[in-house]
């Protein structure tokens, strides 16, 4: 039996569309100052503990606001980066770039996600597609690393259905979502489970 796996889940550093509540899924994004402070805490707090120091490899989204975020840590742990493509977050197509609130008013996102599983905006993704896509890396990975331990840089939204695809067995049992540079452990073995999640005592102050 393969042994099991530890997936180190990181979010993102904060960007201008998180403080203006604008969906930036596919959408390339920088992250703002403090986005990069975040980066520098969470790099240093995984490159300070032991538990995190055994990691043998680092992933991440191509996403700039990701990759930014992973390069941080890859520096502070003299860690090679690897790009993954399916930890990308959730393409909204036409619907990039608008706020939550006109997707939950006008566009009743959150509605047609739960209901439908195979419905996406005109050049999206659809929540199957989305849940598919990253629990599919995450368990690539996993199998790339048995028996240890491994940074994941990814997105609150994709990462959000993933974890309830992996834990609950849908995607729509999704209950919350990471904090910027927060940090969860998903052991991935015949029974995925949450050993931590959103641990954020390193980001205090920011």
């Amino acid at each position: 039996m393969t042994e099991a796996s530890i997936l180190t889940l990181v979010r993102h550093g904060e960007t201008s569309a998180n403080i203006d509540a604008v969906w930036h899924g596919s959408t390339d994004t920088a992250l703002t100052g403090r986005g990069r402070e975040q980066a520098a805490r969470v790099a240093s707090f995984l490159a300070e503990a032991e538990d995190f120091r055994e990691a043998v490899a680092l992933y991440s989204s191509p996403l700039e606001r990701a990759r930014h975020t992973a390069e941080a840590i890859g520096e502070a742990l003299s860690m090679e980066l690897r790009i993954e493509a399916g930890l990308s977050e959730y393409d909204l197509g036409s619907w990039e770039g608008k706020t939550y609130q006109e997707l939950s008013e006008k566009h009743r996102l959150w509605h047609h996600m739960k209901q439908d599983p195979d419905f996406s905006p005109h050049g999206g993704e659809s929540p199957r597609q989305v849940s598919d896509r990253i629990t599919g890396a995450l368990l690539a990975i996993a199998r790339r690393h048995p028996g240890e331990r491994v940074i994941v840089v990814t997105h609150g939204g994709a990462l959000s259905m993933g974890l309830a695809q992996l834990l609950d067995g849908s995607y729509s049992e999704w209950k919350s979502v990471m904090d910027n540079c927060a940090v969860s452990d998903l052991l991935v073995g015949p029974e995925p489970k949450l050993l931590r999640f959103n641990l954020t005592d390193h980001l205090e102050g920011l």
